[in-house]
């Protein structure tokens, strides 16, 4: 198989591949800041991570983590 032969093939398959895209979750809206930071601490409340002496790092690192989630960081 020459090298052009190739790359038709791996262009073929990459357009088929490409046209099971779901164009609804292509176009998902990222959340706003507020939003991200409304939905973590929403999620930081219901696991039950306090905020206060010894823990604070510990909600303070799973805050983080959540924002970097949804792109944003503290």
């Amino acid at each position: 198989m020459t090298y052009s032969s190739r790359l038709f093939v791996a262009l073929v398959a990459a357009s088929f591949a490409l046209s099971f895209v779901d164009p609804a979750a292509a176009a998902k809206k990222k959340l706003t800041y507020d939003e991200a930071y409304a939905k973590c601490k929403a999620v930081l409340d219901k696991k039950g991570v306090s905020g206060t002496s010894l823990q604070a790092n510990e909600r303070y690192t799973l805050g983080a983590g959540c924002m970097k989630k949804y792109g944003y960081q503290l």
